[in-house]
Order: C-alpha cells, then sequence, then structure tokens
C-alpha cells in the first residue's frame, strides 16, 4: 500500500517541476473497454500518470489541479443499477484518506471545467475524455470551449515522466511484493514442467502461484515457449506440448498495487541442458551478469546494450557461429540476428515504463539499436530490466537479403542446423541503488547448476 505522505510528496515535487503560474491540468484515467457482446470489459489499466499522482486505479475518475486551489480527484459514486451488477464501488471519504486528496463525487467535474472555460488546460492521462465525455459525466467536451495546449501538455507529461522514473520507497516495497510472487511462480514452473505438458498448461500453473502469493493479476501476457517457439519475442503459449531435448523459454510477471515484475527463465525440458544448450546458456548468463555487475549511477544504459551486444557476439565467434572480432561485428549489427531486441527498459507502474529518450536524445533505426527502449543514463531508485537472449529466429535468418549481407561473418550451415532450436533470455529486475544493482528477482535460479537440480528433482518424482 501507498502512502498518503508519500503520494502528497509526489504531487508536490510535480508541482515544483511544472512551476505553473495559471492554467489548469486534467488527467482522466481511463475507461473500460467493453468485451461486444457481452455485458464485460476487458481487464482495466489505469493510465500510469493517473495511477503515479493519485494512488487511485479507479475507471472513469478524473485528477484535476490548478495553482490556486491544489488537486482534486473526482470519482464516479455508484447509482442504483451499478450497485445492483457491480456493487457499490469506492467510498469517496476512504478515497480521500488513502490518497490524501480532496475527492468530489464525478458529476462536479462539468462545474470545475465551466469554472475554467477559456483558461489554458493541459491534458495529460487518457485523452478519451473527449471523445467519450458522457461517461466522464460530462454533457459534451466541445462545448465547454477549453483551449487545451498540446505544447504544454506534452511538456507536462514529458516532467512526470521524469518524476516517475526514480522509485519511492513505497513503490519499491510493491515491485519487492511482485518479485516475490514472480519467484514462485517461476519456482513452480521449474519444478512441474514435464514431457507432454503443453505450454498453456505450464502457463496455468505458474500464474496460480503468483495469485496464490499476493499478485492481482500478471504485469503482461505470459510469455511460455517450447523449441522453436521460444525464438518469437512475445510469443502467446499454445497447446504444443513440451519435448524432451528441448528447451523453454518462460517470461511472465505478476503485478502487485499495480506495480510490475519482468522476469524471464529458460531451462530445459529434461534432467539436464544438452550439448550447444548448455553453451549458450551460460553465455547469455555470464553475459546478463556481467551487464548487472555494471550498473551503478551515471551509467547509459546504451552503453550496457552495447557492451552487452559485443560481449554476445565474442560468444557466438567462439562458438564459430560468427566468425571476426567482436566490435567490428557489433558494428556491423551482425549480432543482432541473434540478438535483436535492447538489453532491457524501465519498470514500475507500466511494463516498459517511463523510460525512452532522454530529453533531446533521438532513437535510432540501426538495425542493432532500433529496439532498444531506453537510451538514459542510470540514477538512484531505477528499476530497468536487464535481459540480453540468443535466439535463432527463422524470419531473421532465412531473410536473403541478411544472409546476403552478412554472408562473409555467419557460418550460414552451422545456423540452418539450428533454425529450430528456439532461444534462451535470462531477465531480471534491478533496482539501481547509490552505489550498484540490488536484484529484486535475484533469488529466481538461474545458474546450470541450480536449474539441473531442480530439474532433476522434477523427473525423479
Amino acid at each position: 500500500m501507498q502512502s498518503p505522505d508519500d503520494l502528497r510528496n509526489r504531487r508536490e515535487a510535480v508541482v515544483r517541476l511544472w512551476d505553473m503560474s495559471r492554467g489548469a491540468v486534467l488527467l482522466p484515467g481511463g475507461l473500460p473497454v467493453p468485451v461486444p457482446g457481452t455485458d464485460q470489459y476487458h481487464d482495466f489499466h489505469t493510465h500510469p500518470e493517473f495511477a503515479y499522482l493519485s494512488g487511485a486505479r479507479l475507471s472513469g475518475s478524473a485528477l484535476a489541479f490548478d495553482p490556486g486551489e491544489g488537486w482534486v480527484l473526482f470519482a464516479p459514486v455508484a447509482g442504483l443499477e451499478e450497485r445492483v451488477w457491480v456493487g457499490d464501488g469506492e467510498d469517496l471519504d476512504a478515497l480521500a484518506a488513502a490518497t490524501g486528496l480532496r475527492v468530489r463525487p464525478l458529476g462536479e467535474l462539468s462545474g470545475w471545467l465551466e469554472h475554467r472555460r477559456g483558461e489554458t488546460l493541459a491534458l495529460l492521462g487518457n485523452d478519451d475524455i473527449t471523445h467519450q465525455p458522457a461517461a466522464y459525466a460530462l454533457e459534451s467536451w466541445t462545448a465547454l470551449e477549453l483551449e487545451v495546449d498540446a505544447e504544454l501538455s506534452a511538456r507536462l507529461s514529458e516532467q512526470v515522466s521524469e518524476s516517475r522514473r526514480a522509485k519511492d520507497s513505497s513503490e519499491i516495497a510493491l515491485m519487492r511484493g511482485a518479485a516475490d510472487a514472480s519467484r514462485a511462480g517461476h519456482l513452480t514452473a521449474l519444478r512441474l514442467a514435464r514431457p507432454g505438458m503443453s505450454e498453456r498448461q505450464l502457463q496455468i500453473e505458474l500464474e496460480a502461484e503468483f495469485f496464490r502469493n499476493g499478485a492481482e493479476r500478471t504485469a503482461y501476457g505470459s510469455i511460455v515457449g517450447t523449441g522453436s517457439n521460444g525464438a518469437v519475442l512475445h510469443f502467446s503459449p499454445t497447446s504444443r506440448v513440451l519435448r524432451a531435448g528441448e528447451i523453454v523459454l518462460i517470461d511472465a510477471g505478476a503485478e502487485v498495487g499495480g506495480y510490475a515484475s519482468d522476469v524471464t527463465r529458460t531451462f530445459p525440458i529434461g534432467p539436464r541442458f544438452e550439448g550447444i544448450q548448455r553453451d549458450l546458456y551460460q553465455l547469455v548468463l555470464d553475459v546478463q551478469q556481467a551487464a548487472i555487475g555494471e550498473v551503478r549511477p551515471g551509467v547509459e544504459y546504451k552503453q550496457l546494450h552495447l557492451q552487452a551486444s559485443e560481449r554476445i557476439a565474442s560468444g557466438l565467434a567462439d562458438l564459430g557461429i560468427l566468425r571476426g572480432n567482436p566490435a567490428g561485428l557489433v558494428e556491423r549489427d551482425a549480432h543482432a540476428l541473434f540478438f535483436p531486441h535492447g538489453l532491457g527498459h524501465m519498470l514500475g507502474l507500466a511494463t516498459h515504463d517511463a523510460g525512452g529518450c532522454l530529453k533531446g536524445r533521438t532513437a535510432s533505426d540501426r538495425f542493432g539499436l532500433k529496439w532498444l527502449r531506453a537510451d538514459l543514463p542510470l540514477q538512484p531508485g531505477y528499476v530497468v530490466t536487464i535481459e540480453p537472449g540468443i535466439y535463432f529466429i527463422r524470419a531473421l535468418l532465412t531473410d536473403p537479403a541478411r544472409r546476403e549481407q552478412y554472408r562473409d561473418v555467419v557460418d550460414w550451415d552451422c545456423v540452418d542446423g539450428l533454425l529450430d532450436f528456439g532461444g534462451i533470455r535470462i531477465e531480471d529486475d534491478v533496482l539501481v541503488t547509490g552505489t550498484g544493482a540490488d536484484v529484486l528477482s535475484g533469488s529466481i535460479p538461474k545458474s546450470i547448476s541450480e536449474i539441473e537440480a531442480l530439474r532433476a528433482e522434477a523427473h525423479s518424482r
């Protein structure tokens, strides 16, 4: 639970950054998306800016600010029909106590906006209020004649993102809870996976353990890919069964209090890694541990990625898959044939949290950098994922243009023999401290000896 004092401190810090003498800010939290043909909705995720500043996760709510009156949260009050079908909803007094905000019924939002007609308005959060005003108890958005300043809105939103990057103590506590729930699920998967079990069955066992250990939901759609499916970066589990001799990649995280965990483990379906599985797994693990060891304040995340890329290129050259000098291979982006994504991303209220490029920087379109999700210096309180991987992605490795481009630096005969290998990724959630790194998910086994001990135990039952 986040304390009202922590939430007040966040809002005060953001107001100092905004430095507004006039105008107003509106942050709608978002609306649930209906499932056609039912009376239900898709899983609702509050807009992260709204959740960060309010501490609430209510659909159809709006947080508002102006320099004169400060903050106010407009929250829906359930009518009779809603109380019959979905319950009484949030008590406004309890909501005020939990958030430290003045809380008013949503029906009063229209009057608050009318009072600011003609003033400059910054619109943050979810813009669905402009095309679904009735869901926020407004008769019409256009009739309010509000002057939404797009440039101001973008600036204030960027400043909220800057504030969100460093996590406070209550946020870190929730992320530790999410990592603990993820640990329980991944341990269960390591202990239960058997030949003949389907990816979907393994997903069910994993996620059930998340919920038994305090998760409110999964932080994202769980990825469970066995065999060649493990090479699909965002693979959704299917009925494909686990087969002895293959490996399975599981990327799945629990969510607690709106905060995400994001963990990947890869392990053999049988009792041990076999052949090149062991070599590639140890390579990825070495790269990950080296990158975590280099995490500290001031280090550029992009540099961590490039160093990890060079280590992957070096290891693949040692195994005869690539040919050439590691630095030269990375300069040509040859490593990206096998490690196409970035080293990781910011983590928090969203799986890909307030990260991106530092203001003034632009994303690269290089093959080896285009999917890097963060380009900024690390600071204390940031939580990032460190997730190197090696994959044999058929779409990339059978592309004629890429085969021609890299004909001199890839042993294509070797690669052709590994097109059904799948992929290996190892991912942990890493808190940047004042001097280094605190791995929130570090108790989840990942060494070869730990994994093989658990797999041997599983096969002895």
